[in-house]
């Protein structure tokens, strides 16, 4: 069981509207602080994969520029070199000549590879590089025949492969060149040297977790940086990647690459010209490393505001709920003293104090509903011979016992007092003189039934004398009349000899005289 001071103090502090305002107030701004965290952590988020994208989408523009300027510089001189192949006039030329009109020497000094003529047996003819001694046949490449049967093939990419010219690791480019009739005459072979790219993608700066890619538009991974000659070679044709390659010009996805499995976010571009697809791969755990971090710490200082600020909020809650508490427990203290100021401790009936209160409250709403009210005061006879007799313990249960005859036989609405002493008084309200005659001799009756012993000399049992009066309130007699007329009525019956009730005669109606 709760002890009762503990279940007040609970049932104080719950009902106490500073707790409640300090507890919603307190949930309100964890409520706020949560919602804080989470927004800072979601826009840290954001930033990154928005700072992700942004950088992913300069790094494409910058690839995407220099392979294609590369390649289509180069390109132009290989349709340079197949278009002036077979012209008349340059053959005719002295073969130093020739080379000269042939190739663009712009080309040769850019980093890329040597271009190379051959007829229509695969045999070298001439060469951008007059240092070149290796001329084999190329009538063996796939991309010869593919010319030869083909003339709407166009430009050919092929690699990453092994030069068969210098012997380098390179991305051979072809054309086919025909005669002004439109038969074949052979090819003009070009290559672009990986360490070109190479030296190219190494000025950019870019954050680890960013891998820059060059594919064929069949899917074969032509370039990579950073450097992974392992995947040069591969092929992603199979993989939904190269579906969406195909399917869009330039745009951005997610997934998984077929590579090596890695999540990553794909930022592309078909360049339009060129059989080339040209991405930028963000690796999807780095982004998350750039802002779970931040997130982590923004995290850990709300928790820990949250945590001081609940801790704050039970501290208050804990004080204020004692103040509320101690206050509580002061009004009941308060509230048990009123009481005890105004009740008669030795029988629990109201005292005098309570009396008078009481009796200019009835006497008020008497004269206002125009209702008579009674007043009986009931003495105990011989009391002080009882308490010489028997002693003042015996004395007090004689009080309590006419006092529980009040309280029992008085009628629903009449209110008893102990006004002192031996001596008791009963308002009835509403009772005229002869209805509270009734009542009082009730109440004797009532005492004599107890057969409280006494003395022989004084009839042999405990009695009470009772003096009634009955007014009018309305009628403009003063309040004090009443008492004084019951009083009368009560000395009467004593000296009629003990243990009787007389009632007092009505009072007589003001006069003019006395109204004025």
């Amino acid at each position: 069981m709760v002890p009762r001071a503990t279940a007040i103090a609970i049932r104080v502090h719950l009902a106490d509207r500073a707790s409640r305002l300090i507890a919603m107030g307190s949930t309100c701004l964890l409520l706020c602080l949560t919602l804080l965290g989470v927004y800072l952590c979601l826009d840290l988020r954001d930033v990154a994969w928005h700072n992700a994208r942004r950088n992913a989408a300069n790094l494409l523009a910058v690839i995407e520029e220099g392979v294609g300027h590369s390649l289509r510089v180069y390109d132009f001189s290989l349709q340079s070199s197949a278009r002036l192949a077979h012209r008349a006039d340059i053959i005719t030329l002295d073969p130093e000549l020739r080379r000269l009109a042939v190739f663009d020497t712009a080309v040769a000094g850019s980093g890329l590879g040597p271009i190379t003529v051959t007829d229509a047996a695969g045999d070298v003819q001439l060469t951008s590089d007059p240092n070149l001694r290796n001329r084999p046949n190329l009538s063996t490449l796939p991309e010869f025949q593919i010319h030869k049967s083909n003339p709407d093939a166009g430009l050919i990419l092929t690699g990453p492969t092994q030069s068969l010219l210098t012997g380098e690791r390179i991305i051979r480019m072809t054309r086919r060149i025909q005669t002004a009739d439109g038969s074949f005459a052979g090819i003009v072979y070009g290559s672009i040297r990986l360490a070109h790219f190479r030296a190219l993608f190494d000025r950019l700066r870019f954050d680890d977790g960013i891998a820059l890619n060059v594919f064929h538009r069949d899917g074969t991974l032509l370039i990579r940086a950073p450097a992974r000659p392992q995947l040069l070679g591969q092929s992603i044709r199979a993989s939904p990647a190269h579906a969406f390659y195909q399917a869009h010009a330039r745009g951005e996805f997610q997934g998984q690459s077929a590579l090596d499995g890695v999540d990553r976010v794909y930022s592309f571009a078909n360049l339009d010209d060129l059989p080339l697809i040209v991405t930028v791969a963000t690796d999807v755990d780095s982004i998350r490393e750039v802002w779970i971090y931040k997130a982590a710490i923004v995290g850990i200082l709300i928790l820990s505001l949250c945590v001081l600020t609940f801790g704050l909020t039970i501290l208050l809650h804990r004080e204020v709920g004692r103040r509320a508490a101690a206050e509580a427990s002061t009004r009941e203290a308060n509230a048990a003293l009123a009481v005890l100021a105004r009740t008669d401790g030795l029988t629990g009936l109201p005292n005098r104090r309570s009396y008078d209160e009481h009796f200019a409250v009835e006497w008020t709403r008497a004269a206002r509903l125009r209702t008579p009210l009674a007043l009986m005061i009931v003495d105990a006879d011989h009391f002080k011979q009882f308490n010489d007799r028997f002693g003042h313990q015996r004395g007090d249960e004689v009080l309590k016992a006419v006092a529980l005859c009040l309280q029992q036989t008085l009628d629903t609405g009449g209110l008893s007092f102990r006004i002192g002493g031996e001596e008791f008084v009963a308002l009835l309200p509403g009772l005229d003189a002869t209805a509270a005659g009734a009542a009082a001799e009730r109440i004797r009756r009532a005492v004599v039934s107890l057969g409280i012993p006494h003395a022989p000399d004084v009839g042999g049992s405990a009695t009470v004398s009772i003096g009634v009066a009955s007014a009018d309130p309305a009628s403009g007699n003063p309040p004090d009349g009443l008492f004084t007329a019951a009083d009368a009525a009560l000395y009467a019956a004593k000296k009629a000899g003990r243990n009787r009730v007389r009632a007092a005669p009505p009072p007589a109606p003001p006069t003019l005289a006395m109204r004025a």
